[in-house]
Order: C-alpha cells, then structure tokens, then sequence
C-alpha cells in the first residue's frame, strides 16, 4: 500500500470518526429521552430520506410525488408516535398509492412513491414500534442503533485495512468479504454487549445470535442502496454528514434491520395494537 493510499485512508478514517463521536452521543440522547423528540427525530429523518430518494430515482424533489409522499410520512409518524401502528402502515401505503397515481403523468410513468413508502415509511414506523414495547422497548432500541453502528464501523475497518477478495464486486466494488465477516462479529459482540448492559432478559447466545441477525439485515441494506445507485449512476446520496455521504447512505442498514428486529418481535408475539 502507498503512502498516498495510506493517508488517504487514515484521513477517511478520522472524519468518519469525527463525525461519529457527533452524531453518537446526539442520537443515543434522543432514544434515552423518547417521547415526542424521538419521534420528531424519526419524522425528521424520513422526510429527508424521502427527499434523497426523490433526488435519485425521479431527478426531480420537489415533486407532486415528494410533497404527498412526505405529508403520509408525517401522518404515518404520528399514528405510530400513539401506538396505532396498523392505521399508520395503512396511511404509509394508501399515501405512496395516492403519489404514484399522481406521478403517473410524467413520461415516462413512475412508481417511486409507493416503492418509497415501504423503503422508507414502514421502517419509520418499525423503530417507532420498537421503542414502544413495554419495558424491553429502550434496551431493544439501543441494541439496534449499536449493532448497526458497528458493523458499519467494523466492515469499514476491516475491509480497510485488511481487503481481500470482494463480496460483490459488479454491485459494490468497494465491499469485502473481510469487511463483511468483520461486521458480522462487531455486531454480534456490540448486541451481547448492549443487551447485558441494557438489563435485557436473554443470553449472551440469544443476544450474539440477535446481533448476527441484525448484523446480516445490515449489510443486506447496504448492498441493496449500493444496487439502487448504482442503477441510477449515483455515488452518494447527499452530502450531509462528511465522510458518510448523505442520510439514505448512513441509513441504508439501519432501515433493514430496524425492520427485521420489528418483524423478529412480532414473529415472538409482541403483536400490533
């Protein structure tokens, strides 16, 4: 490896470090709190995520399509801030149906609300749901956030200073098995980790084999977003936070596995009021 390459790296390295130890402490703050400023936050979060993918499949993001699609995801956000988790997936894929209807006059025709909608709606109200749950709803929460952030981090490391061959190199060339196989472990070990400290009644195997899962979902969001850019010529969907690129690429894991842990619970029988 060059010199050039190498300080090139550590330079990415450290603004994405940066960055972090911003962000962090910000977002871990908001999920402690709860209440009204988390779900401000989510509403925040996905109105801007809906603008990048606006921004990347439609070119356009003040649109018909944006407009409608962004009051559903205020809407849906509200509902499922009450605990009316049904009525809000039902607002999320009646509103992105309403805005594809709309967007249908463009020539050519296009579906990217309602596809928003469940890319980027239904995962607002899966961590809504997620930090509702009665008593375990905090410690799950934090389990989330954290397995995410470090097999983000893990990958990264990883695949920087270890490479090797590609996951997946037509869809993201960038991504290594060494990468890949370093987040699974940070996850694990960041869910056994969290969920002891968080006082959550499983094991440390129950919670390992948690984070591997979520740890999967991950990286399974993050090739997907690599698989959407790529298909739209894009290389990052913003520039918000240095050395992330924009929200959707900081998110792109979070939105699967906040999913799958959503899912997950229901499967245990946490249900949907």
């Amino acid at each position: 490896m060059s010199e050039d390459k190498s300080a090139s790296k550590m330079r990415g390295l450290l603004t994405r470090a940066l960055t972090a130890a911003v962000l962090i402490p910000i977002a871990v703050g908001v999920v402690v709190c709860g209440g009204r400023a988390y779900s401000a936050l989510i509403a925040f979060m996905v109105i801007i995520l809906i603008f990048e993918w606006a921004r990347i499949v439609d070119r356009a993001e003040f649109s018909r399509g944006f407009y409608t699609l962004s009051f559903t995801a205020i809407a849906a956000v509200f509902f499922a801030a009450g605990g009316q988790y049904w009525l809000a997936i039902g607002l999320a894929l009646g509103g992105g149906g309403l805005a594809t209807i709309l967007e249908l006059r463009k020539k050519p025709a296009v579906s990217w609300p309602l596809v928003g909608a469940v890319y980027l709606v239904l995962p607002a109200i899966a961590v809504l749901f997620i930090r509702h749950i009665p008593e375990t709803g905090l410690g799950l929460t934090l389990v989330l956030f954290g397995v995410v952030w470090a097999t983000d981090s893990g990958a990264y490391l990883f695949g920087t200073f270890i490479g090797g061959p590609k996951l997946w190199e037509k869809l993201s060339p960038g991504k290594t098995w060494s990468g890949a196989i370093g987040g699974l472990f940070c996850g694990a070990a960041a869910a056994m980790v969290i969920g002891l400290m968080s006082g959550l009644l499983l094991t440390p195997q129950r919670l390992m084999l948690t984070g591997f899962a979520l740890a999967l979902a991950t990286i399974a969001g993050d090739l997907l977003e690599s698989a959407l850019k790529r298909a739209y010529g894009v290389k990052d969907t913003g520039g918000a936070f240095p050395g992330h690129g924009g929200v959707l690429d900081r998110l792109d894991g979070f939105i699967l596995a906040a999913t799958a842990l959503a899912l997950l619970l229901v499967a245990r029988g946490q249900g949907i009021a």
